[in-house]
């Protein structure tokens, strides 16, 4: 079974945003962090609006990493401006 949302949040401090997720029947922790939220959003602005507007876009990135390192199963997993990038540049191919 894939990975499934539940929610997604800002931090208070504004540095990272936190996507829940449900895989196998345990909860996972993402980490977005201040730069990979500005490269996904145009204009580039990190904050919960954008958080939630891309929130499909993280959890497709997310759901590969889970599917492609399952032995990692109770670490975080992050997401990154570089994740990001590559994301976009996979997109840009395929259309």
């Amino acid at each position: 079974m894939l990975p499934r949302f539940i929610t997604a949040f800002l931090k208070s401090s504004g540095e990272t945003g936190v996507v829940l997720m449900e895989h196998d029947g345990a909860q996972r922790v993402v980490i977005i962090d201040r730069e990979a939220l500005r490269e996904i959003s145009s204009p580039p602005r990190a904050d919960e609006t954008r958080l939630q507007e891309n929130v499909g876009t993280i959890c497709e990135i997310a759901t590969s990493k889970m599917l492609l390192q399952p032995q990692s199963a109770f670490s975080p997993i992050r997401v990154s401006k570089d994740d990001i990038e590559a994301w976009k540049a996979s997109h840009d191919t395929l259309h």
